[in-house]
């Protein structure tokens, strides 16, 4: 299988997953090690939260996703699949094919990268020579990494730094033109047949581009063995970035936003 960043026995206390809500959206984000159904509970206490609906796309891509805005330019997206006759390491290493990313995305998508970038879980990298080479996950405590061999070495795991270029999109009477942004991924194995995977913005954007789609984000996505089936749990918090998706725009789930939001967590 791909390196991954941590293992864990068993998923984290629910408690631990703050509480989705209509006046804490501003700076939420998703914690790692939690399991779908925990996931889903932090979002109950929001006032509004659209259903799920049935979703195909013209690549075979089958589910069930919806969209829900929140205050603000504020969205929460969601998406459940299941993909059949394969495994939670299979699932995971067509995700991070960067090749099927483009093919998954081609209608926004001009080149997908993923760069590993590997931290040490007890210090602090200080003398890396640029923000790409430090390490941007926190050491958590009672975390142990699958890279530590029989004589203990601490070496850390592997985090994923994904770089995205788009197309541009048109917006009214104009154009975005091209746009480049960075996402971090962590990948975390939870005992022999579950993952927890978080994506986020990467807060030092190098050659990043002004016009992106969202100004923060954060996605969690759970897969779980189920027989010869993996069932997938996708959900994203993000705040749209509004030089490209004005608010002369009616937000659905078609738009641009909506389609990388509630679609793109489709995997």
């Amino acid at each position: 299988g791909i390196p991954i960043t941590t293992y864990r026995d068993d998923y984290e206390s629910p408690s631990l997953q703050p509480a989705l809500t209509d006046d804490t959206v501003e700076g939420f984000l998703f914690h790692r090690f939690q399991s779908p159904s925990s996931i889903q509970a932090s979002l109950e206490s929001l006032k509004k939260r659209n259903p799920l609906k049935k979703f195909r796309g013209k690549d075979g891509r089958r589910g069930m996703v919806s969209s829900t805005k929140l205050n603000g330019d504020w969205v929460l997206a969601e998406s459940k699949q299941v993909a059949v006759n394969c495994t939670v390491d299979e699932v995971l290493t067509a995700y991070m094919s960067a090749e099927l990313q483009e093919q998954w995305n081609e209608k926004d998508v001009i080149k997908c990268t993923f760069h590993q970038i590997q931290y040490d879980e007890d210090e602090e990298d200080s003398n890396a020579k640029d923000s790409s080479e430090r390490r941007i996950v926190p050491r958590i405590p009672g975390v142990r990494s699958l890279h530590r061999n029989d004589n203990n070495d601490k070496s850390g795991g592997i985090i994923y730094r994904q770089d995205l270029v788009l197309k541009s999109q048109r917006v009214i009477r104009s154009h975005t033109g091209i746009m480049r942004y960075c996402q971090s991924v962590t990948i975390d194995k939870i005992g022999q047949d579950k993952y927890s995977v978080l994506v986020n913005l990467d807060p030092h954007q190098q050659g990043g581009t002004a016009k992106r789609p969202f100004e923060s984000l954060s996605v969690y996505v759970g897969l779980q063995q189920a027989g010869k089936n993996v069932n997938i749990y996708a959900a994203g918090v993000m705040k749209v970035n509004r030089n490209v998706v004005p608010n002369l725009l009616i937000f659905d789930a078609s738009g641009i936003a909506g389609s990388m939001a509630g679609k793109g967590t489709l995997w």
